[in-house]
């Protein structure tokens, strides 16, 4: 028997109009509020300046707020600008340090002089001299997505500049292989074309950086932390992938996650429950979170 419909049934149409009406001044305030809120978070994510320096002929846009260690530099995923990938994290961090951010070459606003496709090898430089001429030393990493490549090709070519790591939802160098592999024909050929068209789009070649990690090595005792989506990133749907296709897509990412938390002997894999693949679309917080908890276990080991 049905409790809930029988109380609904009984009672007397005044009061079911009068029910009506407190429900939808609830929804009302409720949406109000929402919107309230997320027009400040807009507001407040666009409200920092960007600096830019020159480096190899192009106008590199970075961005910092706070003062102190640790220094945090975020690293966005492919295609992506900084501020797509970090957005919300960035304005609402609240830890100790300075946190920074910054568009690689053609990016966000980024300029791109001679648009042409580059190597692991040339992001990873472009970081550093970046960090060369703001005078960022000792850092945490945060790469999302792609920006992991770049991350570990700085940590291995540059080990006394980063003190830590923190992976969110990173790509790994045996995925895209895995997929090629275990996937129908005609699912494999929307992921090959994805890859083609983001390398002709933004310049930045996944396939050449997923080969070159390979031979990156980070200090063994080198704190990083792996943070794994919880739901399934199922976007890659609206083209046409079969769910047999999204099945692999997701599962083969997530079960390469656990490789990631074997690069050092010091690290910690956590998966993030509720959010999809661009963490700052759903949870921030949780990656403000981790990145004090990191900055923690970073000071006990230097």
């Amino acid at each position: 028997m049905n409790f809930g419909s029988r109380i609904v049934n009984v009672a007397r149409p005044c009061e079911r109009e009068a029910g009506k009406k407190l429900r939808r001044s609830f929804h009302t305030a409720a949406l109000a509020s929402m919107s309230l809120l997320f027009s400040q978070i807009a507001l407040g994510q666009d409200e920092h300046k960007y600096q830019f320096v020159d480096i190899a002929g192009n106008r590199i846009a970075w961005s910092c707020e706070g003062e102190g260690e640790p220094l945090i530099v975020l690293i966005a995923g492919g295609g992506l600008s900084a501020h797509d990938s970090f957005g919300r994290t960035y304005h609402s961090y609240d830890g100790p340090g300075r946190i920074c951010m910054y568009d690689r070459a053609g990016m966000g606003k980024s300029t791109f002089a001679n648009p042409k496709t580059r190597t692991l090898e040339q992001l990873t430089v472009e970081l550093h001299e970046l960090s060369a001429q703001n005078g960022w030393g000792d850092k945490m990493l945060v790469p999302h997505s792609f920006g992991g490549f770049i991350a570990r090709a700085y940590a291995g070519k540059y080990p006394d500049e980063v003190s830590g790591v923190l992976f969110l939802d990173v790509a790994h160098e045996d995925w895209l292989p895995r997929l090629k592999a275990k996937m129908a024909v005609a699912d494999y050929a929307i992921m090959d074309r994805i890859v083609k068209w983001n390398e002709s789009k933004f310049h930045e070649d996944y396939v050449q950086a997923q080969q070159a990690v390979r031979s990156t090595k980070l200090r063994r005792d080198l704190p990083i932390t792996v943070i794994t989506r919880g739901l399934v990133h199922s976007q890659i749907r609206l083209e046409r992938m079969s769910y047999e296709g999204i099945d692999l897509f997701d599962g083969e990412h997530k079960a390469l996650q656990t490789e990631l938390a074997k690069l050092t002997s010091n690290s910690q894999h956590r998966v993030a429950r509720y959010a999809s693949h661009i963490f700052d679309q759903y949870d921030p917080w949780l990656v403000n979170d981790e990145i004090k908890l990191l900055a923690e276990r970073m000071m006990k080991t230097q």
